[in-house]
């Protein structure tokens, strides 16, 4: 992210924490679509997708005052949706009786994504998933993943390296 977009974060922050929704507006056009294509990795389901990216800016509207603390809005917003795809995956898990690797994830669909390709990052677990999706669709680096993610970026880029590996095995069958 670029100072510029980080001095305007800081000032829709600053009228959000001030009641001013014209500010909320903003920002989820800024960022509802990384955020979403998170949820969809994870979730495998738009509609649920959907429901957890609203939740997600509710929880920034909920700061209240508190927004006008948030470092890095990219990386609180990711980290906010992944913990509520987690808790959704733990709560369908306990409604039908599935075990978490029966839940798939899904590709998300972004211009120039092949059927192939959609399949194939719908066969990787969700954590790994996560990362593609940030890491090619949103262009993040392995550090500002890792932050949003809560996770060290040592991990970060060994969930990518092992999605990376399983894409190629999976996509290069799939040409044969």
């Amino acid at each position: 992210m670029n100072h510029d977009s980080s001095a305007e974060d800081s000032a829709l922050l600053e009228r959000l924490a001030q009641g001013d929704l014209e500010a909320l507006a903003a920002l989820y056009d800024r960022y509802a679509p990384p955020v979403y294509h998170l949820l969809l990795a994870q979730t495998s389901d738009p509609e649920a997708a959907a429901d957890l990216l609203q939740e997600t800016f509710l929880a920034l509207l909920d700061r209240g005052r508190g927004a006008r603390s948030i470092r890095s809005l990219r990386a609180y917003l990711l980290g906010v949706a992944q913990h509520l795809a987690s808790r959704d995956r733990r709560r369908r898990r306990r409604e039908v009786g599935l075990e978490e690797t029966d839940l798939g994830a899904a590709a998300p669909e972004s211009p120039g994504t092949t059927v192939q390709v959609q399949r194939a990052l719908a066969a990787l677990p969700p954590e790994q998933a996560a990362v593609v999706v940030l890491k090619v669709w949103h262009d993040l680096t392995f550090r500002e993943i890792a932050e949003a993610l809560g996770l060290s970026p040592d991990t970060v880029a060994s969930r990518y390296r092992y999605a990376a590996e399983k894409l190629r095995r999976l996509l290069g069958d799939e040409e044969e």
